[in-house]
Parts: structure tokens; sequence; C-alpha cells
């Protein structure tokens, strides 16, 4: 499996320096952040100075974080949405990233699970007919939070989309906290498994668990080994990507988060 690095685990750095970091100890690939991008395109940096830099280090952009916001959205509003699509796409087209990340919104009181699956998968269709223009695919991720909250919800999603350029991540912290299994995966083509958000998790009552209890790998509660040998044993050879949001990582040198990140995360590739 091959190593990745999200830039939310080292918020404190630029993408310049990120990528600096990542490389450095190891990491084969990133996930950039839009907000990173964005400052970076503002900072009077052109596409192309990036694309250098990441084949300058050797590494691969694997996927862009994150596009949010999107399930509820009624359709005679839309067109805003369809807009910020198109931001990402052509960031992802100008960077050499093939993906992004997309996640369903929060459960809504007035809507059954059942509508807002059917809404999430409606939106993210016409998403996805748009990022196809670039050549872009859409990597849908379940929250814990939100209306698709587990593998099987994702999963029932990703097929009633029925888009050739989605497919699926698995972030093992809302695995957990959603109560999810991989049975749900049996009869689902794990070529259209793109990435895993590979983090573990402090002990605690789920329902109190948020993003800041994230733990590097091997570090906390989860069974991050069975996790690993499930998916190796069933042919996938994927991205594993490092994706914390604990504020006192971000109080330290990013050089040392991004090692440790690393040290935790080489024993399961």
């Amino acid at each position: 499996m091959k190593a990745c690095l999200n830039q939310s685990t080292v918020n404190q750095t630029d993408a310049q320096a990120f990528v600096e970091a990542a490389a450095s100890v190891g990491f084969q690939g990133v996930e950039f952040r839009i907000e990173k991008l964005r400052t970076y395109l503002a900072s009077n940096h052109r596409w192309s100075q990036l694309r250098e830099l990441l084949k300058d280090h050797h590494l691969e952009s694997v996927c862009l974080n994150s596009f949010d916001d999107f399930s509820y959205v009624p359709v005679e509003d839309f067109d805003a949405v369809l807009h910020r699509a198109r931001e990402f796409s052509t960031i992802c087209r100008d960077t050499g990233c093939r993906s992004y990340v997309a996640c369903p919104n929060p459960v809504q009181k007035d809507l059954t699970k059942a509508k807002a699956l059917e809404l999430t998968a409606d939106r993210l269709r016409k998403i996805a007919r748009v990022s196809s223009e670039y050549s872009v695919g859409i990597a849908f991720e379940f929250l814990a939070e939100a209306s698709a909250n587990t593998v099987h919800d994702a999963v029932e999603v990703v097929k009633a989309a029925d888009a050739p350029n989605v497919g699926l991540v698995i972030d093992t912290f809302h695995y957990y906290v959603g109560r999810s299994t991989l049975d749900a995966l049996q009869n689902f083509p794990l070529e259209k498994l793109w990435l895993v958000h590979f983090n573990d998790v402090e002990p605690g009552p789920l329902e109190t668990l948020t993003d800041e209890n994230r733990l590097l790998p091997g570090r906390g509660v989860l069974k991050m080994r069975e996790f690993r040998d499930w998916l190796k044993e069933h042919g996938w050879d994927g991205w594993l990507s490092v994706e914390m949001f604990r504020p006192e990582y971000w109080k330290m040198n990013p050089l040392e988060v991004a090692n440790e990140s690393y040290k935790s995360l080489k024993p399961y590739l």
C-alpha cells in the first residue's frame, strides 16, 4: 500500500512547506486542503510551479479536500454548487490531481434517511457530470454525523449516483464512530475504493468522539491491522492517508508531525 499525508495533519503549513515536509520523511502522496491552494494561488504562484514542486519531490497529489454543503441544495439554487465544482475540478486538472473528496451534509430532521441518501446521490450525480468535463473524479466520503454515515450508506450513494468518475473514500475514524462493518464491500468493486483515511481514535463513548480525538495509527483503540488485512486479503493496495485534526499537532514543528505520522503508518504499508 502507498503512504499519503493529508494537509489537515499539519494545518500550520502552506502548500510548499507541506510538500517539503511530506517528502522529507518518506510519503509518496499528499492531500491538499482547498483553502491552502486558494491561498497559494493568491500569493502570486502558478499551478505550474506546484506541479514542478511535486515532481521535484517525487510526490503525487492524491486528492483535494473537501467539497461540502451540496446534499440538500434545491435544484433551483444548484448553480452555485456547480460553480464550486468547476473550481475544484479546474484546480485538480491544473495541479495534476485526479480527484477531490465530497462529503455529505449532516442529518436534517425533516428528511427521512432514505430521502436524504436519495438527494445526496442525485446531487452527487450532477456534480460528477460537471467534473467529468475536466476528467476529474469525485471521491465520496461518508461521515459519522451525516446522512450517509456508514460504509453501507456510502456504497448505496455511489451506486445510485451511477457515474463512472465517482468512487469511495473510507475514513477509519468515521468507520468506527458510525459503527460500520466491511461487509458492505463484499459486492462492491474495490477498484472504486480510491482512498482510505487511516486514523486511530482515543477510547470513549462513540457519541462523544470528535475529529479532535483522532490519533495516529496504532495509538488508539481501533483494530487498524485487522482493517488493513481485510483490504489486503481482498486485493486492495491503494493509498492510506493520515488525516488528523488535533490542534496540538498544529502548534508543533510540522516536520516532526510529518515524521511521526509516517513512522506510525509504515507498519501497515
